[in-house]
């Protein structure tokens, strides 16, 4: 018998079947079953599709689109109404007919493939109802997985036995779709059996039509119905016509949806008290062996509690209803009791995980099982399944605001009820909102906790990249689509699940009944979309003998050729990869791109703006380098040559050199240096921006400084201004250091010793020494160099030459750095007085004796930088397609990402200048990066 809470719309003249034909007429669904007696038809219309269950299900679980829906002020999330399941159940069968569609919605159902949000009936063809899929495996899988971790050995290996042997062959992973075959849309197997022409036999699928549902069976189903409604007298017909006739349209109304209150809300503590008496009573004294208070507590909640409060909130309402035959006002009754239904809260926080809890104990204890089935036989249950009970505190909760509203709506301005019943709901309202709000905090911890424990055994850094211990981390979707994969013709796509959290993007596969990730977790800042609308075939051309396969989803055969066509999204993970996926549903590949775009809105506001000052237009003489002088000149190098940058609008000609490099200089005595070909040069900045060295005859005198040299630095060390010539090879460095003469510190020597400038002769030969290692930069330090190598740090001191490792050798953390895939390759001195340093993957900071300054912070990078820049407090990542803005103080992910195609850095000196460039347009666009505000103040550690 189903049991509802319509709020009651009859007179005095409306009589028990006038309400029956009002209510069907007013829900405007089909009931349960779709075929009644006298709705048997001449011939059953045929169905293109397979008539096995397993293939439609597979096709409805693609089809149907999961969003959260609300009923009664409930959220109800990844849901789909009955409407939307009947119309994608007809598309995939290729029938107009709905109830056909909505009959094998029923047949999926029976097999606990989904599930009404509140339990109350099958499949109904409405917009107004919604449905839930009745997925456990994973959750059963891993609260398997956690209870096995909590025992001993012996114990451990024991349970896992049982499990095994219970779970046969079916695969830990797989959804609970249903199986069987359909034998009334299944096609025929006489050859002589067409669809124009069916055979002769009565039993054959394409003349027979569905069952027809017994007449025993529906006369007795809705004989109950009606006689229940029936028996549901409303205040109109439990009062004599004298009370009645003297009353408005309006108080009539009132009455009767006040009496529908208090009658409903008895019903609703009965069921109640059922509960406790019936269910929670004979598990909590030991009725079901294996079943203890600490699952009782954990799936019936503070449902005892409800129930007092619910039960002194009746017997209030049933007190005043008792006075007179017609209640007046009940606002303050009302209003002082749904002060006490913040009990509520605690309810819908627990009721995610005690769905899940109740569902694997009922999977994995049969005595449970049989027990909840027995007290669903029992009249007080109705039939109806405990999960329905266990959702009527909060469908409950839900509903007051619906009759309190439509009290107020027949209720005179004027009366005490319009006051104290708003009032009382919005209290109500208010409560509603908090238990949508932690019933969905809950319902995402236990995604992360699925979704952590079935990726657990996962790369760590591709892990540590989700954070899925953030308590701020939030599930998004999920759905099952098909990967494009570019290397083979027979089996072009890999059938994936694709993870949307609201920080990353996630691609897993199932392998051996174990989820893995594909690729790397791509995160929202790092990701870009691009879809078309238009329906494509990506089918492989086998007849086609060109190497240049065409690619296809690869679905099973349909009859109607469902599937060969659908639609294509693509994402990029910016510096790692492109991904193509594949719907045949249109509605599922907008679904993903909207939720995407979404999340991609709610990214961090910008913190600094790009901002492009030169566009060079000869890519085939790109800008390699850029050196700023005091004067705020731009110093600009090519394979070519130097020019100097006129007011961000052309480029001078200054020096004619090929294949240029690098760009150092020492304004003090008026140097430049230059690589150019693997040889150093020095130049006169002077004579070079009065445009002396355009004559090809002042730089053909002018002598090289050293040769076969791999990067060059400048700077100030122990007292001395020195230039470094590194000289790298997969084994060693050679690095030779030139001091700049000092003469031509004074600038009325210049003059003189022009020559010297002309000639190049302007340095003298210092030092030299060698590391063990490929060098790729050199930092200068107060007294010594550092040396960045492929494998380590290396200091050198300039006086004694000796060298030492950076790091502090006695921290385990460095020892087992030394020994991995990490490559220096920069770093910084911080406003900190600490040194921040860059490896290839991770960064992380240190103190001058070499121990990290700063334990609770280390950057994982994920992606291949090119180069680094550091303007405190931010930290510039430049990969080929974008640079990444972090904070120094937070290594959690980058404030900021700046998308760019062929990005590099031309530009980072002393005084934190930031000069890098980007293709775009068929233009290399010159940009520097400008901090939109300030950062907010962090307490600094103490050093």
């Amino acid at each position: 018998m189903l049991k509802s809470e319509p709020v009651s719309k009859s007179n005095t003249e409306k009589t028990s079947k006038s309400i029956v034909e009002e209510s069907i007429k007013e829900d405007k669904f089909e009931d349960d079953f779709v075929y009644h007696s006298g709705d048997v038809r001449e011939k059953f219309p045929l169905v293109y599709h397979s008539a096995n269950m397993s293939e439609i299900a597979a096709n409805f679980r693609k089809r149907i689109k999961l969003v959260k829906h609300i009923k009664d002020s409930i959220e109800y999330m990844r849901s789909f109404s009955g409407y939307d399941a009947v119309t994608a159940l007809a598309d995939i069968l290729g029938t107009e007919d709905r109830k056909v569609a909505q009959t094998i919605g029923q047949a999926l159902e029976e097999q606990d493939m989904f599930h009404d949000v509140t339990y109350l009936h099958k499949l109904l063809d409405s917009h107004y109802h919604y449905y839930q899929f009745e997925d456990l495996a994973k959750p059963i899988a891993i609260l398997e997985r956690k209870e096995t971790e909590r025992l001993n050995p012996n114990d451990r290996k024991s349970l896992m036995r049982k499990l095994t042997e219970r779970r046969g062959t079916r695969k830990e992973f797989e959804e609970n779709d249903p199986y069987g075959v359909l034998v009334n849309i299944a096609r025929c197997y006489s050859p002589t059996c067409t669809d124009d022409s069916p055979c002769y036999s009565y039993s054959c699928p394409r003349r027979r039509i569905m069952e027809t549902i017994t007449a025993k069976e529906t006369a007795g189903r809705f004989a109950n119905m009606a006689m229940t409604i029936g028996l549901q007298t409303t205040w109109s017909t439990s009062l004599g016509k004298s009370y009645v006739s003297k009353m408005s349209r309006d108080a009539i109304k009132r009455q009767e949806i006040i009496y529908e209150f208090i009658r409903t809300e008895k019903e609703y503590v009965n069921d109640l008290q059922s509960v406790i008496k019936y269910m929670i009573g004979p598990l909590r004294h030991g009725k079901v062996p294996g079943v203890d208070n600490r699952f009782v507590d954990s799936v019936f909640g503070n449902i005892e509690e409800i129930s007092q409060v619910n039960g002194d909130f009746y017997e209030a309402l049933r007190r005043i209803q008792k006075r007179k035959p017609i209640l007046e006002s009940m606002g303050d009754v009302v209003k002082e009791h749904v002060a006490n239904f913040k009990c509520y809260i605690k309810y819908g926080e627990s009721q995610p995980s005690a769905k899940q809890i109740l569902q694997v104990q009922k999977n994995k204890n049969a005595q449970l099982s049989a027990f909840l089935k027995e007290c669903q036989n029992m009249p007080q249950f109705r039939r109806l399944p405990i999960e329905s009970f266990l959702a009527r505190p909060t469908t409950r909760l839900g509903r007051y605001p619906i009759l309190i509203r439509d009290i107020l709506k027949n209720t005179s301005k004027n009366h005490r009820d319009q006051i104290l019943l708003k009032e009382a709901n919005t209290t109500i309202e208010n409560i509603l909102k908090e238990v949508n709000q932690v019933a969905g905090k809950e319902a995402n911890r236990l995604k992360m906790d699925q979704w952590s424990e079935l990726l657990r055994f996962e790369k760590k850094n591709d892990i540590s990249a989700i954070h899925f211990d953030d308590p701020k981390r939030e599930y998004i979707r999920e759905g099952k689509l098909s990967l494009i994969v570019h290397n083979y013709a027979n089996e072009p796509s890999l059938e994936v699940t694709l993870l949307l959290l609201d920080n990353v993007t996630i691609i897993t596969y199932e392998k051996n009944d174990n989820y893995h990730i594909y690729a790397k977790p791509i995160p929202i800042s790092l990701l870009t979309i691009n879809h078309s609308e238009e329906k494509k075939s990506i089918k492989p051309h086998g007849e086609s003998h060109s190497n240049n396969k065409k690619l296809v989803v690869n679905n099973h055969t349909k009859i109607n050729d469902y599937g060969s066509m659908g639609y294509i999204f693509t994402l990029k993970h910016l510096g790692v990869g492109t991904y193509q996926f594949f719907t045949p549903i249109l509605s599922e590949q907008k679904a993903w791109v909207e939720a995407i775009q979404k999340q991609q809105e709610l990214l961090p506001k910008p913190i600094a703006k790009e901002i492009i000052f030169f566009s060079h237009t000869k890519l085939d003489s790109p800008v390699q380098t850029i050196h700023r002088l005091n004067n705020g000149a731009l110093l600009l190098a090519n394979d070519i040559g130097i020019y100097v940058l006129i007011n961000n609008y052309m480029m001078k000609p200054l020096l004619q050199l090929s294949k240029i490099t690098q760009v150092e200089s020492m304004e003090q005595f008026d140097l430049v240096f230059v690589l150019s070909n693997h040889e150093t040069y020095a130049f006169s900045i002077n004579l070079l921006l009065k445009g002396v060295y355009t004559n090809p005859r002042y730089i053909k005198h002018n002598k090289k400084i050293s040769s076969n040299v791999s990067f060059i630095a400048t700077g100030f060390c122990d007292e001395r201004f020195i230039l470094c010539c590194a000289k790298s090879s997969t084994s060693k460095t050679v690095v030779k250091m030139f001091e700049p003469k000092r003469l031509l510190l004074n600038p009325n020597y210049r003059k003189t010793y022009q020559k010297l400038y002309l000639t190049g002769d302007v340095v003298t030969s210092f030092k030299q020494f060698y590391i063990p290692s490929e060098g790729v930069t050199i930092r200068f330090l107060r007294r010594s160099l550092c040396v960045a190598c492929i494998k380590s740090f290396e200091v050198v001191n300039v006086k004694n030459l000796t060298t030492q490792s950076l790091l502090n050798p006695n921290d385990i953390v460095f020892k087992n750095l030394l020994k991995s895939e990490y490559s220096p390759m920069n770093m910084f001195k911080t406003q900190q007085n600490d040194f921040l340093l860059c490896y290839n993957k991770i960064g992380f900071f240190i103190d001058k004796n070499g121990n990290r300054s700063r334990p609770d912070i280390f950057f994982k990078w994920n992606t291949s930088p090119r180069a680094f820049a550091y303007r405190s407090p931010y930290i510039y990542v430049i990969n080929v397609e974008y640079m990444a803005i972090w904070n120094e103080f937070e290594a959690k992910e980058p404030k900021q990402i700046v998308p760019g195609n062929s990005m590099r850095l031309l530009l980072h000196d002393e005084n934190k200048n930031i000069i890098y460039s980007r293709i775009e347009d068929g233009k290399q666009r010159l940009a520097t990066i400008e901090i939109i505000k300030s950062p907010p103040v962090v307490q600094t550690q103490n050093q």
